[in-house]
């Protein structure tokens, strides 16, 4: 009868300790998870097609729609939030069709 109970106490001990150590892996997980940089691309880049450079950028002081083209001096610096209703464009010809005018350069 010994044998039985010990053999139950060991089997309950290891559940408790199986169950202490998938809580303990999953903190982890999540938190490497929770700190760790991101998998998924930005908005931006998830909803823009490679051959569409041109961006149609909003003014935050006039909001004069204006495109950039690579190439110009706030290209690159130029951040499209489509939020606000900015957006790609394929073409230089897309963009004036739209509305948008060629930003100074």
């Amino acid at each position: 009868m010994n044998r039985q109970k010990r053999q139950r106490r060991q089997a309950s001990g290891s559940g408790i300790e199986t169950v202490i150590v998938i809580v303990i892996v999953s903190a982890i997980a999540l938190f490497k998870m929770q700190f760790s940089p991101s998998q998924v691309p930005p908005p931006i880049a998830a909803i823009t097609r490679p051959d569409c450079t041109v961006k149609g950028n909003i003014s935050m002081n006039s909001g004069n729609k204006l495109y950039h083209l690579p190439g110009m001096e706030d290209y690159e610096n130029t951040v499209i939030d489509p939020g606000k209703g900015e957006k790609w464009f394929c073409t230089e010809d897309e963009a004036i069709a739209s509305g948008w005018r060629k930003a100074p350069n």
